[in-house]
Formats: structure tokens, C-alpha cells, sequence
């Protein structure tokens, strides 16, 4: 009990110290300072302080893909069991058994939607190894171009257009011990602003074409660890680590997040044998590149009888801290026959603050073979 201590602690002195760290200045944008001059009175700050919202891009990479981890308000990085849920923890990849052909509907903020699939496979004994493709639909966008005619409005309007955003990535996941597991992903991720019809910009009084278009190279690394005291999980993850970036003058890099997971099996601490009824409590604490640190809430209770093929799930979730999002909430169905294949499918509903954005559905599932 003595170790556990020790080791929740330690963990939580990096995850409170080392992770905030990679978002000082020097390491983001050197110099980055919101310049205040002049103040206006009772409406800003005396002083110069660093930006932190709004500092990264790509910013699809940080939609919620799986369902589960979703309704649990993203407290899932020690969550094993499905396949789209890795990506959240690519560790979490080596507790996976067989092949898992997994697919996700997001219907996301401001009527954009993303769309994610992938399969994953288990090698025995040296690990598992997964697939995964996400497209985001940001919707229409009206064109415009500056008008220099002295008798124009200012602007020329070009008709709508349409950006392009996905991700292809690669990811593996293997056991050090039958409690411990390392992961890694490698993810290529790629946006487009628009065809070149609306690149022409003035930049020194004169037009130039620029290029819309970038590619970069990302990683995502995770560690899971069951500490073997009545179950309970530490894990820890980071996504998104990328190059810095720029669009025509403006730098950034990917939504970076460092996550410290804890997650607590309450049956078994109440001295309790988890079956049928499973309880667990996931606390989070994330550190993104573009906000403020917060603590993410998720509770799971899972109906499985040993050996019944059936098993159902409820989920709620709450997130601290957060200026648009609150509570969410889900459930699940799971069958697996007695060969190991199956299905699953799991629903999410994501609460937002209505004075911004609708409330959003997340669906995913996947197929066993």
C-alpha cells in the first residue's frame, strides 16, 4: 500500500510539474506576449500576459473520436477495451486481443462533423498494432479577395469553398509485463485552406500567391500501468507533438496535450469482486497547448455476467475548468460470442453552453473477427 502511495504521488508531481513545463514561453512561441498598450480601464489587464487560447492548429486533431472516452469527458487515457478508445493511449493498444474493425460519427460544434476509422490486429506475444483514418468537414466558407477599385466596396466576393483536413495514422501498443504496456503513434496529419483561387494576398502592397496547404509529421506516446492494488490504473499520454508550423506569417503547432490518468475500479475497493457490476471512476488531469490545465470526471458502470455474451454500459462524465463544455453522458452494448468475435457500439452526448454552440452526439462501434 505503502508503494502505491509513493508511486501515485510521484507520478502526480510530474504530471502537475513537468507537464505544465512544455507550455512555458520559451518552449512554445519564444516572446509570444499580448501587448496591452493602451489599457482601457476595467476591461483589460495592467500588464502583459501570455497567450495561451487559440495558440494551435489543426485543431480537428483534438475532436473526441471514441464514444466511450467521450461521455466520460475525455477521462479515458486508463481505459482499456476498444480500439478507437487507443487513441486516446496508444498503450492501451497491447491489451487488445484479435482484430477490431472499428468506425466513428462525430457531429461536432457549429455543424461540422468528423468521420474516423480503423482496424487494429494483435500479434501474440509481440504486441498489437493498429490503422486509423480521420476526415473533418468544416463546412462552407465564403471566398472573398481585396478590391482595390476606388469605387468598389473594399472586397470581391468568390462563392464558397470548402477546407480539407485529415489524418492517417499508425500505432503500436506492447506489454512489458502482464500489468504494464508502452505505446506509441505516428500520425501524418494534413490541412488545406482552400484552392488556390483564394491564396492571392498583399503583402508589402504587392499580391503574392501563397500556399494553403500543410503536412506535418506528429507522435503520440503512452504509458498504462496496473499497479495491481485492487485494480487501480495509471496512465499518462501525450498527443499531438508536432513541429512549429505557420500559415504565411502567423506560428503554431498541433494541439499538444499532456494527460495523467488515474482510474479507480470501486468495487474492488470496496473489497468486492468486480462481477457482474463494474464501477469505475477516471480522474484526469490534462494540460492542452491552446488552454488552461483542467481535471476531467468519468464514472463507467458495465453489466457483464462471467461468461454471458452480453454486456451493457452506462457512462457520465464533467470537466473543470472549461469554457464552453460541461457534463456529458452515454452508454453501451457489447457481444462477444464464445470464439471471441463480436460487436460493439457505444453513444456519447456532449453538453455545451447553449449561448455558443449545441449540444453534440457521438456514435462508434466496432466488429470483432
Amino acid at each position: 500500500m505503502r508503494k502505491l502511495i509513493l508511486l501515485i504521488g510521484l507520478v502526480a508531481f510530474v504530471g502537475l510539474n513537468v507537464a505544465p513545463a512544455l507550455a512555458q514561453d520559451d518552449f512554445n512561441f519564444p516572446g509570444r506576449l499580448r501587448d496591452l498598450s493602451p489599457v482601457v480601464d476595467k476591461f483589460e489587464e495592467p500588464g502583459a500576459t501570455h497567450i495561451k487560447a487559440g495558440q494551435a492548429g489543426f485543431s480537428f486533431l483534438s475532436i473526441p473520436i471514441d464514444a466511450r472516452t467521450a461521455a466520460m469527458a475525455d477521462a479515458g487515457i486508463g481505459v482499456i477495451g476498444s480500439a478507437s478508445g487507443a487513441l486516446y493511449n496508444p498503450a492501451a493498444l497491447a491489451f487488445l486481443d484479435g482484430r477490431e474493425a472499428w468506425i466513428s460519427s462525430v457531429q461536432w460544434i457549429a455543424n461540422t462533423d468528423l468521420i474516423a476509422t480503423g482496424v487494429t490486429i494483435n500479434f501474440p506475444g509481440k504486441g498489437t498494432a493498429g490503422v486509423a483514418f480521420q476526415t473533418y468537414n468544416a463546412g462552407d466558407f465564403n471566398g472573398t479577395a481585396i478590391d482595390t477599385s476606388p469605387a468598389g466596396n473594399g472586397f470581391k466576393d468568390l462563392g464558397k469553398f470548402k477546407t480539407s483536413n485529415y489524418a492517417l495514422s499508425v500505432a503500436y501498443g506492447f506489454k512489458i509485463t502482464d500489468r504494464f504496456s508502452i505505446g506509441a503513434n505516428a500520425k501524418l496529419a494534413s490541412q488545406s485552406l482552400g484552392s488556390a483561387k483564394f491564396s492571392g494576398v498583399f503583402i508589402g502592397g504587392a499580391r503574392t500567391t501563397v500556399d494553403n496547404s500543410k503536412s506535418v509529421l506528429a507522435f503520440d506516446l503512452g504509458t498504462y500501468f496496473n499497479t495491481g492494488f485492487r485494480n487501480t490504473v495509471l496512465a499518462m499520454s501525450v498527443r499531438n507533438f508536432s513541429s512549429e508550423l505557420s500559415y504565411q506569417r502567423e506560428r503554431f503547432e498541433l494541439p499538444r496535450n499532456v494527460q495523467l490518468g488515474l482510474l479507480f475500479d470501486l468495487v474492488s475497493m470496496m473489497g468486492n469482486t468486480p462481477a457482474p457490476h463494474h464501477l469505475d471512476l477516471a480522474t484526469d488531469i490534462t494540460n492542452p497547448i491552446d488552454f488552461d490545465e483542467r481535471i476531467n470526471l468519468g464514472l463507467e458502470y458495465r453489466f457483464a455476467q462471467p461468461g454471458a455474451s452480453l454486456a451493457y454500459a452506462l457512462r457520465g462524465g464533467y470537466k473543470t475548468n472549461h469554457d464552453t463544455e460541461d457534463y456529458s453522458f452515454g452508454g453501451g452494448i457489447r457481444f462477444k460470442n464464445e470464439t471471441g468475435k463480436g460487436f460493439r457500439i457505444d453513444y456519447a452526448f456532449r453538453h455545451f453552453n447553449g449561448d455558443f454552440f449545441d449540444s453534440v452526439n457521438i456514435i462508434s462501434g466496432g466488429i470483432t473477427f
